[in-house]
Protein backbone atom coordinates (compact mmCIF):
# COMPACT_ATOMS: atom_id res chain seq x y z
CA UNK A 1 0.00 0.00 0.00
CA UNK A 2 1.47 3.19 -0.98
CA UNK A 3 0.54 6.21 1.86
CA UNK A 4 0.57 9.85 0.34
CA UNK A 5 3.73 11.72 2.18
CA UNK A 6 4.84 15.80 1.74
CA UNK A 7 6.73 16.24 -1.12
CA UNK A 8 9.71 17.90 -1.47
CA UNK A 9 12.58 18.77 -3.59
CA UNK A 10 15.98 17.20 -3.07
CA UNK A 11 18.13 19.91 -3.19
CA UNK A 12 21.19 17.99 -2.23
CA UNK A 13 22.60 14.54 -1.38
CA UNK A 14 25.46 13.01 0.27
CA UNK A 15 25.36 9.35 1.31
CA UNK A 16 22.68 9.14 4.14
CA UNK A 17 22.23 13.06 4.38
CA UNK A 18 19.89 14.62 2.45
CA UNK A 19 18.63 18.59 1.92
CA UNK A 20 15.37 19.01 1.26
CA UNK A 21 12.58 21.68 0.08
CA UNK A 22 9.17 21.14 1.79
CA UNK A 23 6.14 22.02 -0.35
CA UNK A 24 3.53 23.57 1.96
CA UNK A 25 1.52 21.12 3.81
CA UNK A 26 -0.98 20.49 6.82
CA UNK A 27 -0.57 18.34 9.97
CA UNK A 28 -2.67 17.14 12.78
CA UNK A 29 -1.57 17.48 16.19
CA UNK A 30 -1.19 16.39 19.41
CA UNK A 31 1.01 17.48 22.30
CA UNK A 32 1.83 15.04 24.81
CA UNK A 33 3.94 14.98 28.06
CA UNK A 34 6.38 12.15 27.88
CA UNK A 35 9.94 10.91 28.24
CA UNK A 36 11.21 10.73 24.74
CA UNK A 37 10.23 10.43 21.21
CA UNK A 38 9.48 6.75 21.47
CA UNK A 39 6.60 6.99 24.31
CA UNK A 40 5.36 10.58 23.12
CA UNK A 41 4.53 8.61 19.48
CA UNK A 42 2.89 5.53 21.72
CA UNK A 43 0.98 7.99 23.34
CA UNK A 44 -0.28 10.71 20.12
CA UNK A 45 -1.04 7.77 17.91
CA UNK A 46 -4.11 6.77 19.16
CA UNK A 47 -6.00 10.18 19.24
CA UNK A 48 -4.55 10.88 15.96
CA UNK A 49 -5.36 7.74 13.99
CA UNK A 50 -9.29 7.69 15.86
CA UNK A 51 -9.47 11.60 14.29
CA UNK A 52 -9.08 9.72 10.87
CA UNK A 53 -10.81 6.87 11.05
CA UNK A 54 -13.74 9.16 11.40
CA UNK A 55 -13.60 10.21 14.94
CA UNK A 56 -14.65 13.87 14.11
CA UNK A 57 -18.34 15.90 13.66
CA UNK A 58 -18.70 14.30 10.24
CA UNK A 59 -17.44 10.78 10.83
CA UNK A 60 -15.76 11.29 7.38
CA UNK A 61 -12.46 8.58 7.37
CA UNK A 62 -9.49 10.27 6.70
CA UNK A 63 -6.81 8.73 4.09
CA UNK A 64 -3.94 7.39 6.58
CA UNK A 65 -0.55 9.09 5.33
CA UNK A 66 3.24 8.91 6.11
CA UNK A 67 5.21 9.58 8.22
CA UNK A 68 4.34 9.47 11.98
CA UNK A 69 6.27 12.10 13.38
CA UNK A 70 7.21 13.10 17.06
CA UNK A 71 9.07 16.45 18.07
CA UNK A 72 10.16 17.71 21.25
CA UNK A 73 9.82 21.66 21.76
CA UNK A 74 11.82 22.99 24.61
CA UNK A 75 9.48 25.96 26.22
CA UNK A 76 10.92 28.96 27.41
CA UNK A 77 9.64 30.12 30.86
CA UNK A 78 9.39 33.88 29.40
CA UNK A 79 7.37 32.99 26.06
CA UNK A 80 5.16 29.47 27.25
CA UNK A 81 5.87 28.24 30.49
CA UNK A 82 5.11 26.11 32.70
CA UNK A 83 6.49 23.31 30.88
CA UNK A 84 10.21 24.45 31.49
CA UNK A 85 9.47 25.12 35.07
CA UNK A 86 8.72 21.05 35.52
CA UNK A 87 11.73 20.33 33.49
CA UNK A 88 9.81 17.91 31.43
CA UNK A 89 9.55 17.82 27.51
CA UNK A 90 6.24 18.37 25.25
CA UNK A 91 6.45 16.63 21.88
CA UNK A 92 4.13 17.58 19.41
CA UNK A 93 3.18 14.12 17.63
CA UNK A 94 1.95 14.55 14.36
CA UNK A 95 0.08 13.10 11.19
CA UNK A 96 0.08 14.56 7.59
CA UNK A 97 -2.86 15.58 6.10
CA UNK A 98 -3.70 14.31 2.74
CA UNK A 99 -2.86 16.95 0.16
CA UNK A 100 -6.92 17.09 -1.21
CA UNK A 101 -7.86 18.81 2.01
CA UNK A 102 -7.14 22.99 3.61
CA UNK A 103 -7.86 24.12 6.85
CA UNK A 104 -11.93 24.83 5.11
CA UNK A 105 -12.56 21.46 4.32
CA UNK A 106 -11.33 18.95 7.09
CA UNK A 107 -13.66 18.13 9.49
CA UNK A 108 -13.94 19.21 13.09
CA UNK A 109 -12.33 16.11 15.50
CA UNK A 110 -14.35 14.95 18.52
CA UNK A 111 -11.33 14.83 20.14
CA UNK A 112 -10.73 18.85 21.23
CA UNK A 113 -7.05 18.25 22.08
CA UNK A 114 -6.86 17.47 18.28
CA UNK A 115 -5.31 20.85 16.19
CA UNK A 116 -4.34 21.47 12.72
CA UNK A 117 -1.24 23.30 11.92
CA UNK A 118 -0.47 24.64 8.45
CA UNK A 119 3.04 24.49 7.47
CA UNK A 120 4.60 27.18 5.03
CA UNK A 121 7.87 25.86 2.33
CA UNK A 122 10.68 24.64 4.62
CA UNK A 123 13.62 23.18 4.02
CA UNK A 124 15.06 20.53 6.16
CA UNK A 125 18.46 18.15 6.58
CA UNK A 126 17.65 14.80 6.57
CA UNK A 127 19.06 11.11 7.43
CA UNK A 128 17.39 8.06 6.30
CA UNK A 129 17.68 5.37 8.55
CA UNK A 130 16.12 0.91 9.17
CA UNK A 131 15.89 -0.64 12.43
CA UNK A 132 13.85 0.00 15.52
CA UNK A 133 11.72 2.95 16.23
CA UNK A 134 13.76 3.28 19.80
CA UNK A 135 15.07 6.07 21.32
CA UNK A 136 18.66 4.91 21.27
CA UNK A 137 18.04 4.67 17.36
CA UNK A 138 16.72 8.08 17.16
CA UNK A 139 19.66 8.98 19.37
CA UNK A 140 22.25 7.70 17.00
CA UNK A 141 21.08 8.92 14.31
CA UNK A 142 20.36 13.10 15.64
CA UNK A 143 23.98 12.94 16.55
CA UNK A 144 25.36 11.71 13.26
CA UNK A 145 23.06 14.68 11.46
CA UNK A 146 23.73 17.24 13.57
CA UNK A 147 27.38 16.80 12.91
CA UNK A 148 27.17 16.38 9.17
CA UNK A 149 24.69 19.59 9.71
CA UNK A 150 27.92 21.43 11.48
CA UNK A 151 30.21 19.96 8.96
CA UNK A 152 28.50 21.67 6.18
CA UNK A 153 28.45 24.93 8.00
CA UNK A 154 24.58 24.80 8.21
CA UNK A 155 22.29 26.46 10.64
CA UNK A 156 19.52 24.11 12.58
CA UNK A 157 16.93 26.37 13.54
CA UNK A 158 14.30 23.49 15.23
CA UNK A 159 14.63 20.37 17.31
CA UNK A 160 14.62 17.31 15.16
CA UNK A 161 11.52 15.37 14.34
CA UNK A 162 11.76 11.51 14.57
CA UNK A 163 9.21 10.60 11.30
CA UNK A 164 8.11 6.57 11.23
CA UNK A 165 6.87 5.37 8.16
CA UNK A 166 5.94 1.95 8.59
CA UNK A 167 3.32 -0.02 10.92
CA UNK A 168 4.89 -1.65 14.06
CA UNK A 169 4.79 -5.22 12.61
CA UNK A 170 7.63 -4.77 9.78
CA UNK A 171 10.46 -6.20 10.56
CA UNK A 172 13.25 -3.44 11.91
CA UNK A 173 15.53 -4.46 8.81
CA UNK A 174 12.64 -3.03 6.53
CA UNK A 175 11.96 0.15 7.84
CA UNK A 176 12.28 3.65 7.21
CA UNK A 177 12.43 5.82 9.65
CA UNK A 178 13.90 9.78 9.42
CA UNK A 179 15.28 11.83 11.42
CA UNK A 180 14.50 15.53 10.07
CA UNK A 181 16.25 18.99 11.13
CA UNK A 182 14.82 22.26 10.05
CA UNK A 183 17.55 24.45 8.40
CA UNK A 184 17.88 28.09 7.60
CA UNK A 185 17.72 28.19 3.86
CA UNK A 186 20.21 29.76 1.99
CA UNK A 187 19.33 29.07 -1.22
Amino acid sequence: MTLEKPTYQLIQKEGPFEIRRYDPYITSELKVKALNHRQAASIGFSPLANYIFGGNTSRKKITMTAPVSAQSRSEKIAMTAPVAVTGEDTFNVSFVIPSKYTLDTLPIPDDDRVRFVEHPPQTFAAIRFSGPFKQDNFDKHIRKLRTWINAKGLEAIADPVIAGYNAPITPNFLKHNEILIQIQDKI
